[in-house]
């Protein structure tokens, strides 16, 4: 059974304009799903639909082999939620802020302490549990909201800018629970972010969306094979002439398509003929930003 199963997903809030077109995929248990698309582009309407908050207009999806219309209770039970919207109660302490929330999900006072000292020594929240959250920091609000989340054990975990707001090493720490949840636990993370690199250094499989369209899903790999990804070479310099088929990276550097070793040797004389002075070569593949953009605004960037 997979985590998440969506057949002919969709919703329209007009009736004429959809925020989400009918889509259909799913995501096995355990991986790490980076869900990536502009402001805008239903990533915030899909995770809506799959916590069953919002009704869909057409089609269905499963969620641990519940229905998001029908289960919706069983669903809320079995998923974790962080969003970057989602408030706590300033005038309560950390630990009651997590005693509340655990009753809403049935959990008794003694599995709330337990679980809820073991989130705050995770999180580096120890200190802080008996404060109140007014007093807390911004990194250490989100670490809390992601407490919160992970409360009550969830099978299916839906992140929005986990790290957003967290210095380095708190987000480090963020990350490496979350990878620990995927493989040692089994836990599904379905994670909504702006920061590629992120996503990249993080994520087992992805989907791109845009205007409420799905334009690609699949891992790193089947990603590049859908856009025929080539070996290019990208060269540091100056007065770079412009050469078929090159781009400028967004650092400045020239970036041209190669089919093998022997291409590297016939560019950089071209390039020293012009006049153009070369100050590093190297070859590189497509990482995750340059997959983002062909899919959003095809192969132009």
């Amino acid at each position: 059974m997979n985590a998440i199963e969506i057949i002919n997903l969709k919703k329209s809030y007009d009736g004429r304009e959809f925020a989400l077109e009918e889509s259909s995929f799913s995501i096995a248990r355990g991986e790490v799903f980076g869900f990536l698309g502009p402001n805008g582009s239903g990533k915030t309407t899909t995770v809506r639909l799959l916590n069953g908050i919002l009704t869909p207009s057409g089609g269905h999806a499963l969620v641990m082999g519940k229905d998001i219309v029908k289960d919706r209770a069983e669903i809320h039970r079995l998923c974790g939620v962080m969003t970057e919207t989602a408030l706590l109660y300033e005038n309560l302490t950390g630990l009651e802020n997590l005693k509340f929330f655990g009753r809403l999900h049935g959990m008794n006072d003694r599995a709330i302490q337990e679980r809820g000292l073991a989130l705050f020594r995770s999180f580096e929240l120890t200190e802080a549990k008996n404060r109140k959250l007014k007093t807390y920091s911004t990194g250490m609000k989100r670490r809390l909201s992601l407490a919160r989340a992970l409360l009550h054990s969830p099978k299916v975990l839906f992140l929005d800018e986990p790290t957003s707001g967290l210095d380095p090493e708190a987000a480090t720490n963020v990350t490496q629970m979350i990878r620990k949840l995927s493989v040692e636990h089994g836990v599904t993370v379905f994670l909504c972010t702006h920061q590629l690199k992120y996503a990249e250094e993080i994520c087992t499989l992805y989907g791109f969306i845009h205007q409420g369209k799905i334009l690609g899903l699949g891992t790193f790999e089947q990603l590049l094979r859908q856009k025929n990804s080539k070996t290019y070479l990208e060269i540091r310099g100056e007065e770079l002439p412009t050469l078929e088929s090159s781009e400028i990276t967004s650092e400045g550097k020239l970036r041209v398509p190669i089919d093998s070793d022997g291409d590297v040797t016939a560019i950089l004389q071209d390039i020293l003929s012009r006049g153009g002075k070369v100050f590093e070569a190297k070859q590189v593949r497509w990482n995750l930003e340059d997959l983002y953009f062909r899919f959003q605004k095809g192969e132009v960037r």
